[in-house]
This record gives C-alpha cells, sequence and structure tokens, in this order.
C-alpha cells in the first residue's frame, strides 16, 4: 500500500467492487485499485442475462486483472433475488419500482460482502444520469440507510470521458454487457427514499437479501482461469435451481 494509507486500517484499505461486463464498472474498480485493495464482486443474473452478457462479464474481469492484482473474487447469485422483486411488485402493481429496489438490494448485499471480506467500503461505476437508478434522486434512495460508505470515482464523468479512461486503462470492449431482462418499461426516474423503504420491508428484502448472501461465494483467483471460476459456479446455480 502507498504511504497515503498507512494511517488506514484494514477494512479503509479494501473495497469491495461491483463488476459488470459494462464498461464502466472496471474503470471504476481500476481507479480504486491504485489507491486501495480490491474484491470485484459479480452478481450473477442467471436467468435474467442477456446473451453473451454472462462471457462478456468474465471478459471484463481478465482485463481488470491486468491492470490492477486482486486475490479473490466475489460471486453472489441474484437471480432469486430480482424474480422476487419482479413478482411482488406486479402484485402491487409498483413494477416501475424494480430498479430502484434491486440497486437498493445490491448494496445491501454489498455491505453483507464487505463484512464477509473485511472490507470497509463499496465502490460502483454510477456517474449521474446515466441510469434510471442513477439520477440525484435515485441515487439517494439507493444509497438509503446503507451504513457503509459508497466509492463512485466515475460520478463526474460523462460516456465519452469514461470510454476514453477505459481505453486508456486497456479495459475498454467494443461489445459490452449492459443490460437485463428484468427491466420494467418504464423505470422510475424519481423515488422517495420513504416510499422505496416501504416497499423494501413490505416485500422482506432485507431477510431474503441476507438469505442469498450466505450462497455466495468468496473465490481464491490464484491459479484459476476467470472461465473455469464463473462456468462451475453457473452450473451450480442452474443444478439447484433443477433440484
Amino acid at each position: 500500500m502507498g504511504s497515503n494509507l498507512e494511517a488506514m486500517s484494514d477494512k479503509d484499505g479494501k473495497t469491495v467492487c461491483l463488476l459488470s461486463g459494462g464498461i464502466d464498472s472496471p474503470v471504476a474498480a481500476a481507479l480504486m485499485g491504485q489507491k486501495m485493495e480490491i474484491v470485484p464482486l459479480h452478481f450473477v443474473l442467471h436467468p435474467y442475462y442477456c446473451e453473451e452478457t454472462f462471457s462478456l462479464s468474465i471478459r471484463a474481469m481478465k482485463r481488470l486483472e491486468k491492470v490492477v492484482s486482486f486475490d479473490e473474487i466475489v460471486l453472489f447469485p441474484w437471480g432469486n433475488v430480482l424474480q422476487k422483486i419482479f413478482e411482488d411488485l406486479n402484485k402491487l402493481d409498483e413494477r416501475e419500482y424494480s430498479c430502484v429496489l434491486c440497486r437498493r438490494s445490491m448494496f445491501l448485499a454489498g455491505s453483507l460482502i464487505c463484512e464477509k471480506v473485511g472490507a470497509g467500503s463499496l465502490t460502483t461505476g454510477e456517474s449521474l444520469g446515466q441510469k434510471a437508478s442513477q439520477t440525484t434522486e435515485n441515487l439517494r434512495t439507493t444509497s438509503w440507510d446503507i451504513d457503509i460508505p459508497i466509492h463512485r470515482p466515475l460520478m463526474g464523468m460523462d460516456k465519452q470521458e469514461i470510454i476514453k479512461k477505459s481505453k486508456d486503462l486497456g479495459l475498454y470492449m467494443s461489445t459490452h454487457a449492459g443490460c437485463c431482462n428484468a427491466t420494467p418499461d418504464k423505470p422510475r426516474t424519481e423515488s422517495d427514499p420513504e416510499k422505496v423503504q416501504e416497499l423494501f420491508e413490505e416485500l422482506n428484502l432485507k431477510d431474503f437479501v441476507e438469505m442469498q448472501a450466505e450462497k455466495a461465494e468468496v473465490i481464491s483467483t490464484e491459479g484459476k482461469e476467470f472461465y473455469e471460476i464463473f462456468h462451475s459456479y453457473l452450473k451450480k446455480i442452474v443444478s439447484n435451481d433443477e433440484n
């Protein structure tokens, strides 16, 4: 670690980075990796992955490893959480809150993983206004009641700046994963934290996310190929679904 981190605790010097197969999150992870130890966290969206999203996520992880070192990754089964949010909100006729509740749940999940791996913060690739969940109002809502710092190193960048940074770092892929089959046609772009918290409690998402967190795996990357790691985990999820 650099001298500016000498006064930090072990937790302060370690951050869990939410990592997809998109453009933004690998850049955020790489930037934080220049100052802190990182642990990439990937939410496995099966069966809500778009075509090729899984393989693109593997490629993004491999490229990131060439830019910044890390010793372990975390794979978190997220399909059941998405299904619960999707189905329960449909019953309440509140489908437009799906993305906000999903993101809010991811931050809760991320905080649980931080406890598991001994990290003191989360890092995301969010930048202001890029997605429905990244408006000023929704950023406030999704972070509501999360008691761990959330780093957003790309917050003030526009898409072209992030793409340039991605290319400069050697992370850029012309094809990238950035979609989810559970996204509503008209996601909520403004939200009240108290309203979302009420839905969060009504869907009992805290207990459900905590239950899924027990199935998340912290996996050492030493001597292993990401393809092997990801596909072994996906096989396990599919097998559990079938049983």
